[in-house]
């Protein structure tokens, strides 16, 4: 819930606009007081498509798109208000062992109540209860005392609390299972009076509140200073004022974040502000900028997400590792820069990886029918196993996502900027691992999260590279390899394979070339669902007791050097028994002049 400069304020209804909470300066009155004029000044408003509440907010007397004019109060300038929440039918359904939003809501009011003689409910939960969204994040506002309230409502719900900030009395509880979690965050009020503190907050859409005790009223009051309510008819994301970014730069990402789940636009003149900031970005804390960029690419339409944020001055500013890209051809003789191609290999992973889950895909033809033939049996495997959590409670699709961003990072850095034939800058791969993966500490993700992006990044070329070998499919030896030297990260260097591929050829590729990586992938994906324990992990035959005895050798490096090789024999299917695995040792010992 973060929060900006205290005592702002803006137009409301009359009685509001009566008295000036303390400490509220000039300018942001008549910010608003210009919204106002400008909003009168309008046409008949544009709704959001499919918004369960759109024929309940009109301008009175406007035609509705393909409808008569409404026969009330013609010539007014006034909007009619929504008739109440919507109860959408998504929202009466349990997710996982988690409780409703609305049940925790119900149950933690007279908690509140008990407590604090005033209490809202604001940002995003009304805002999400107005557009009919299902939501997740309960924010509550109190004058004081917040982090007490919260303390208690975890132990009512069983939840984890959570301390936020202790000078800003800020806390959070958290309920139900973590793929399923619901988030009640608690906080002090931020000003003299509720309006004043909604003035300081990031997005129109996001400064609303209603009284708790009649958060689930059908009507309850909305206090909206800011007209929020006009923002969330006309689809916008808009500042609450120019100061919004300066006072805390994080909302610049969260600006393209919420534009992508809401489906919003961001206004104009937020754009501009954004633009005009986006240096500030620097000076947020990396771990912030970590979620908001995981969040942006576990939405949907990220491609599109991140060429906002290129648009907007702010790709550079997360990843400055990216901006080289813009020097280096994509292919051979192309126009086509691998900044682009990289922005178009997540679009086509996140594609992927909404096919495995069952979506459809409109891919050519004959693409399509080929990774079907190849993929489709592993489709349903594939999407569990990129639903997994990691530490640090982000996806393994979040993760490849991550690494389809980072992919190219390598070739902004390779000596020769111009691309081979082919479209390859062969050896990027190792050096864009390394870079990867110093991204990915840079930005606080967890070890094993970063282990998993250099991987992905530094192995989804052997498929590629396989795929050129004369053989019409990898023999066991080189799926052993594959697997030995990119695990954790094997499905996604495989699947990164196919998006990269994918993005390269523009959804087009060469079908003979793109047969033979179906073909790698298809091998690949099937020893490591199918045939784990004859390729992948072998049982051992001998250990390294066995070596001493069996071959008389004195403890030291070369047992494991010894057990690596018989090891790699057997997944290769050339032995089979103990009794081969130490005549192989031998073998090894002369070969390599071991003692």
């Amino acid at each position: 819930m973060a929060r900006g400069r205290p005592g702002r304020r803006g137009r409301g209804d009359s009685r509001l606009r009566a008295r000036a909470p303390g400490g509220v300066g000039p300018g942001a009155e008549r910010h608003h007081r210009r919204r106002q004029d400008d909003h009168c000044a309008r046409g008949s408003i544009r709704l959001p498509a499919g918004s369960p509440w759109r024929p309940a907010l009109s301008r009175v007397g406007a035609r509705p798109r393909g409808g008569a004019a409404s026969p009330a109060g013609s010539g007014s300038s006034d909007l009619r208000a929504p008739s109440g929440w919507v109860e959408p039918e998504l929202w009466r359904a349990k997710v996982g062992r988690a409780p409703r939003p609305e049940d925790l809501v119900a149950r933690v009011v007279p908690v509140i109540g008990a407590c604090s003689r005033e209490a809202w409910l604001v940002g995003g939960w009304v805002r999400d209860r107005l557009l009919g969204r299902e939501t997740h994040d309960i924010d509550f506002v109190v004058p004081a005392g917040a982090i007490a309230i919260a303390r208690q409502v975890a132990d009512l719900l069983g939840g984890a609390f959570v301390l936020l900030d202790d000078a800003r009395d800020t806390a959070r509880v958290v309920v139900g299972p973590a793929e399923a979690a619901t988030y009640l965050d608690f906080a002090g009020l931020r000003a003299t009076t509720i309006e004043a503190d909604l003035l300081g907050r990031d997005f129109t859409v996001n400064a609303m509140a209603v009284e708790a005790g009649a958060g689930l009223e059908s009507q309850p009051r909305v206090i909206d200073p800011a007209d929020g309510r006009r923002d969330l008819a006309e689809g916008l994301l808009r500042a609450v004022t120019p100061e919004s970014f300066r006072e805390d730069p994080l909302r610049m990402l969260r600006a393209v974040r919420l534009s992508a789940a809401l489906g919003f636009e961001i206004e104009s003149e937020t754009a501009l502000w954004i633009r005009r900031d986006a240096e500030l970005l620097d000076a947020v804390s990396r771990e912030r900028v970590r979620d908001e960029l995981a969040q942006i690419l576990a939405l949907p339409r990220a491609e599109q997400s991140l060429r906002q944020l290129d648009s907007l001055g702010l790709l550079d500013q997360v990843v400055p590792e990216l901006g080289a890209l813009r020097q280096v051809e994509a292919r051979d003789g192309g126009t086509a820069n691998a900044l682009k191609q990289t922005l178009r290999c997540v679009g086509t992973t996140q594609a992927l990886t909404a096919w495995l889950k069952g979506e459809a895909w409109s891919l050519p033809a004959a693409t399509g029918q080929a990774l079907e033939a190849a993929v489709g049996a592993y489709r349903a495997r594939l999407g569990e196993y990129l639903a997994g959590l990691l530490p640090g409670g982000r996806t393994r699709a979040t993760m490849l996502m991550l690494a389809a961003l980072l992919h190219h990072v390598g070739k902004g850095a390779t000596e020769q900027g111009r691309a081979a034939p082919g479209g390859r800058l062969l050896g990027h791969e190792v050096l864009g691992a390394s870079m990867a993966a110093t991204v990915a500490r840079r930005l606080c993700f967890s070890s094993a999260e970063t282990v998993r992006v250099r991987l992905a990044v530094r192995s989804y070329l052997r498929p590629w590279q396989m795929a050129h070998e004369p053989e019409a499919a990898p023999e066991r030896r080189a799926i052993y390899r594959f697997f030995r030297d990119a695990e954790p990260s094997g499905v996604e260097a495989i699947l990164l394979s196919l998006a990269a591929e994918l993005a390269a050829q523009e959804g087009t590729p060469e079908p003979g070339y793109w047969q033979r990586l179906l073909a790698v992938d298809a091998a690949l994906l099937e020893a490591y669902f199918e045939r784990r324990r004859e390729i992948l992990d072998p049982v051992p035959l001998v250990g390294g007791l066995d070596l001493i005895e069996g071959l008389g050798l004195a403890p030291g490096p070369q047992i494991g050097v010894l057990l690596d090789g018989i090891r790699e024999a057997q997944a290769a299917g050339e032995v089979r028994t103990r009794e081969e695995a130490l005549a192989f040792a031998k073998h090894i010992m002369e070969r390599e002049g071991l003692r």
